[in-house]
C-alpha cells in the first residue's frame, strides 16, 4: 500500500497507479449519465442565462435533479441516503459537473464543504437529522469559516459562543459564504468561550441568522456569495459539531478533501476548454487557412493538452490512493477514514495547486486562440473568470505550497519517511561520478531523468534544512521552491506511470512535453535554492552536483508540437 508523500525517493521502478482507464463499468455509467445530465440540463443556452443571472431557485432546481440521479450523496453511506460510491466516482463527479463553473461551485460547495463536516464529525443523531434532507435535496449545505479578518489564518475568526443555560448564543459575521443566500443549513466556526475555535450546525430559519447581500465577483457569478450575519443566534447544545475547541481540525480536514475535488474540477473545466480550441482553431481562417496550420496555435493546443494529460494523471492517481487508504479503515469509524485520507495531505495540496494553475494556463491560451472573440462575452471568457477563483478557494495556492513541503519535513522528522537517511545516502553517491549511461527507451530515459531529479530536489531541501533548521519555515520564498520542485516531481513521475500504463503515440508526445516543462523548471528552481542556503565553496560544490545529475537532452520542441497538435486535430479531442 502507498504511504503519502513516499514520491519523494529515488526508485527505479515506477509505481503502480490507477489511471482514468482503469474505471470500473459502473463508474463509466455514472460518467456517462453525468455527461448527459451536464449537456441537456446545464450547458444548454437558456440554462447558462438563467445560471448566469443569480436565477437561485432554478440552480436549486437542478440540485434537486441530481439528487434524483443519487449524486448529492455519491460519497455518503447508504444509512443516511446516500449511494456509498468511492472517492474515484467522486473525482469522476467532479470533473464532469465543472464545464459551468457556478453550477459546478453551487454544487460542490454543497456535497464537499457543505455536507462533509456533518458526515465525518457528525453525532449518530446530527447525521440522521440533516444528512437525509441534504442528500434528497431538500435542503442545501454552506461552509462558514471566513471572516474580514481571518483569511488563510483560520485560528483568527472572532465570531464568539459562549453558553447560556442549555444552549450557545453565536454573535459575528462570516464573509464569502458560497450557497449562503439560500442555504437552509451552515457549518459555522466561532471561538467558544473557554474552549476555542469550534465547529457549530446553524439552521437558517433560527432567529439571528441572516445572509446579507450578494458579492459581485469577477467570476463564478452565478454562485451565491454573501455575508452571513449571526445576531444572538441560540444553538442547541446538540448542534455542537464534533469536540469543542476541535475546530480547526474540522476545518483543515474538511478543506483537504476540497482540495483534492477542485483539483479534478479543474481538470474537467481544462478538457473542456481544449475541446473549444480544438474546434475554433479550424474554423476560423486567417491568411487563407485554418489558424491551426499554424506553428505557433499548434504549439498552445499541444501544451493545452500536455497539461490536461499530466492534471489527469495526478488527478487519479491520488484518488486510487484515497481510495485504496480509505478501503484500509472502518468504513463505520469517521475517524480511521479521515485519518487514511490525512496520510496524503501532500498529494491532495499538490494536486489542488498544479491543477488550478494548469487550468488558468488553458483557459488563458483558449482565450488568446479565440482572439478578439475569446475577450468578448461568452464560452472562453467566462471560463477564464471563473478559473482565477481556483487558486483562492480551499486554501490559497500560496498557503498549499507552504502544507505541502511542511507535512513532508513532518513526516522525516517524525521518522514515517526516511528522507533524511536518503538525503545523506544521495549526498554521498553525489562525491562520485556516475558511470551510468543514458537508457534509449522512452519510458527507461524518462525515468532516468526523474532518479536523478529527485536526487537534485533532495540535495536543495537537505542543505536547506542543513542550514536553517527549526527555522527553516521562516523562509517561504524558499519553501515555496521547494514546494514547486515537489509539484514537478508528483506531476512527472504521475504522467509517466500512466503513460507505462496506456502508450499510444500522443500520450508518448504529451509525457515528453510534460517532462521538458518540469525539467527546465526543476534546473531553475534548484539553482535558486542554493545560493539561499550556500555560499562560498559550499555552493560551488552544490551547484557542480546540480549540472552532473541534471543532463538531460531537450525536446525539439517545433517537431514535437506540430506532431502533437495534428494527432490532436485529428482525433478532435
Amino acid at each position: 500500500m502507498a504511504k503519502g508523500a513516499e514520491f519523494i525517493l529515488p526508485n527505479d521502478k515506477l509505481p503502480e497507479i490507477f489511471t482514468i482507464n482503469n474505471l470500473s463499468e459502473e463508474q463509466r455509467m455514472v460518467q456517462e449519465m453525468l455527461r448527459s445530465f451536464v449537456a441537456n440540463e446545464i450547458m444548454t443556452e437558456d440554462a447558462m442565462k438563467r445560471i448566469e443571472s443569480k436565477d437561485f431557485e432554478f440552480s436549486r432546481g437542478l440540485l434537486k435533479k441530481l439528487a434524483d440521479l443519487g449524486l448529492l450523496g455519491a460519497e455518503i453511506p447508504e444509512e443516511f441516503g446516500g449511494q456509498g460510491l468511492d472517492k474515484i466516482t467522486g473525482a469522476i463527479i467532479a470533473e464532469e459537473i465543472a464545464k459551468q463553473g457556478s453550477f459546478a461551485c453551487t454544487f460542490l460547495a454543497h456535497t464537499g464543504i457543505g455536507t462533509l463536516p456533518i458526515r465525518f464529525f457528525g453525532t449518530e443523531e446530527q447525521k440522521r437529522k440533516y444528512l437525509p434532507k441534504l442528500v434528497n435535496g431538500e435542503w442545501v449545505a454552506a461552509y462558514c469559516l471566513t471572516e474580514t479578518g481571518a483569511g488563510s489564518d483560520a485560528n483568527s475568526v472572532k465570531a464568539k459562543a459562549v453558553i447560556e443555560d442549555d444552549h450557545f448564543v453565536l454573535n459575528g459575521a462570516k464573509t464569502f459564504v458560497t450557497n449562503g443566500s439560500f442555504a437552509d443549513v451552515f457549518t459555522v466556526f466561532a471561538q467558544l468561550e473557554g474552549a476555542g475555535l469550534s465547529a457549530f450546525i446553524v439552521e437558517k430559519g433560527w432567529s439571528g441568522v441572516a445572509p446579507v447581500g450578494e458579492e459581485h465577483k469577477m467570476g463564478i457569478v452565478g454562485s451565491s456569495t454573501c455575508m452571513l450575519g449571526l445576531d444572538n443566534v441560540r444553538v442547541p447544545l446538540n448542534n455542537l459539531l464534533g469536540e469543542p475547541g476541535k475546530g480547526f481540525k474540522i476545518a483543515l480536514n474538511i478543506l483537504n478533501l476540497g482540495r483534492f475535488k477542485l483539483g479534478a474540477a479543474s481538470l474537467g473545466a481544462g478538457k473542456l476548454a481544449l475541446e473549444q480550441a480544438l474546434a475554433y482553431s479550424q474554423e476560423r481562417k486567417q491568411f487563407g487557412q485554418p489558424i491551426c496550420n499554424f506553428g505557433a496555435i499548434r504549439q498552445k493546443l499541444a501544451l493545452m493538452a500536455a497539461k490536461n494529460y499530466a492534471m489527469e494523471s495526478v488527478v487519479y492517481r491520488t484518488a486510487g490512493y484515497l481510495e485504496e487508504a480509505i478501503g484500509q479503515a472502518d468504513a463505520n469509524d469517521s475517524r480511521a477514514v479521515l485519518k487514511a485520507i490525512e496520510e496524503f495531505v501532500v498529494e491532495c495540496s499538490i494536486v489542488k495547486v498544479f491543477c488550478s494553475e494548469a487550468n488558468g494556463f488553458i483557459t488563458d491560451e483558449n482565450v488568446q486562440i479565440h482572439g478578439g472573440s475569446g475577450f468578448c462575452e461568452g464560452n472562453p471568457e467566462r471560463q477564464y473568470r471563473d478559473s482565477r477563483i481556483n487558486r483562492i478557494f480551499e486554501g490559497t495556492n500560496e498557503i498549499n505550497r507552504m502544507v505541502a513541503v511542511g507535512m513532508l519535513l513532518k513526516k522525516a522528522t517524525a521518522g514515517s519517511l526516511p528522507l533524511i537517511a536518503v538525503i545523506k545516502q544521495v549526498v554521498a553517491e553525489s562525491m562520485t561520478p556516475s558511470m551510468s549511461t543514458e537508457p534509449e527507451d522512452l519510458t527507461e530515459r524518462l525515468q532516468y531523468y526523474l532518479k536523478n531529479v529527485k536526487k537534485v530536489v533532495l540535495l536543495a531541501a537537505g542543505s536547506a534544512y542543513e542550514k536553517f533548521q527549526l527555522k527553516l519555515e521562516e523562509h517561504q520564498i524558499l519553501l515555496a521552491a521547494l514546494s514547486d520542485c515537489l509539484i514537478n516531481i508528483y506531476v512527472m513521475e504521475s504522467s509517466l506511470a500512466a503513460l507505462a500504463k496506456n502508450r499510444t503515440d500522443l500520450s508518448e508526445r504529451l509525457v515528453r512535453l510534460v517532462f521538458d516543462d518540469a525539467l527546465f523548471s526543476i534546473e531553475r528552481l534548484v539553482r535558486e535554492i542554493i545560493p539561499m542556503c550556500s555560499e562560498g565553496d559550499m555552493q560551488k560544490i552544490a551547484l557542480a552536483m546540480v549540472r552532473r545529475l541534471l543532463k538531460f537532452v531537450p525536446e525539439n520542441r517545433e517537431e514535437l508540437c506540430n506532431k502533437t497538435a495534428e494527432i490532436l486535430l485529428a482525433r478532435g479531442c
